[in-house]
């Protein structure tokens, strides 16, 4: 198949035994079905576990991403992934037009201390490779294109090399995150240019800027991601947006 009939991606994992508290996926679907129905992109659920999430969190599961497409026999150009406690803009342009076809995402940088901290966590497990909190991205929104199907070998390889570790600073050591600091030091590793996308695209703790009041937010950017508080207020606020979209933007 020619490469200008391959279909841009949205891939999101959400497993089918996920906990209650992941209700709030129902607001982020209605929200991604419509815009990729208005931009021809398909999106794509990762529903069933590729191992327990308790071994391999589903941070981690989703790097398998351009293999699992390919056991559906999904033919893609650029695929980006998404968490699914995130809701988009009907009204959003298409990010695919601005990647530049490199591995794109959103600087992570509200948060300092977290950021620093975490990345000093690792440094260790990636002693050549240097970087600082000022060009850390959050993994919530990462779009990759066909040439990145090695990065994301390396990924999996690193994890299934190293998990015990991994999950030890997880959960005792680090707790800064699953698989985002140790991803933004392989992409560096590996030598992969990276393309910063505006801060509208992955407008993270919103609670801290103070856009939740009044639904501002919806005039700020163009994908929420309602990361940083606590996940039984999620689906409410999440519940509420889907509401406020359909009455403002007839969806």
């Amino acid at each position: 198949m020619k490469n200008n009939m391959k279909k841009n991606i949205v891939f999101m994992t959400c497993f089918e035994n996920a906990p209650d508290f992941l209700d709030y996926k129902e607001w982020c679907l209605n929200s991604w079905q419509v815009w990729c129905k208005k931009h021809d992109v398909e999106l794509f659920i990762l529903s069933d576990e590729l191992r327990d999430k308790l071994q391999m969190k589903p941070t981690w599961q989703r790097w398998h991403v351009f293999e699992i497409l390919e056991a559906n026999n999904i033919d893609y150009n650029q695929v980006a992934l998404v968490d699914i406690d995130t809701m988009i803009h009907p009204e959003a342009p298409n990010f695919f037009e601005e990647t530049n076809g490199e591995y794109a995402g959103v600087q992570d940088d509200l948060m300092v201390e977290w950021v620093h901290n975490s990345i000093t966590g690792y440094q260790d497990m990636f002693p050549d490779t240097k970087f600082d909190w000022t060009t850390y991205m959050n993994n919530g929104f990462i779009i990759m294109s066909p040439k990145h199907k090695a990065l994301c070998k390396v990924i999996t390889d690193f994890y299934y090399t190293n998990e015990d570790e991994l999950r030890d600073r997880q959960h005792h050591t680090v707790k800064k995150g699953s698989d985002q600091t140790p991803i933004n030091y392989l992409v560096r590793r590996e030598g992969y240019p990276i393309t910063h996308l505006s801060k509208k695209w992955n407008f993270t703790h919103m609670h801290l800027r103070g856009v939740l009041q009044n639904f501002l937010f919806l005039d700020c950017a163009w994908v929420y991601h309602y990361n940083g508080f606590d996940k039984s207020m999620r689906n409410g606020v999440m519940r509420d947006t889907w509401t406020e979209m359909q009455k403002r933007y007839n969806v």
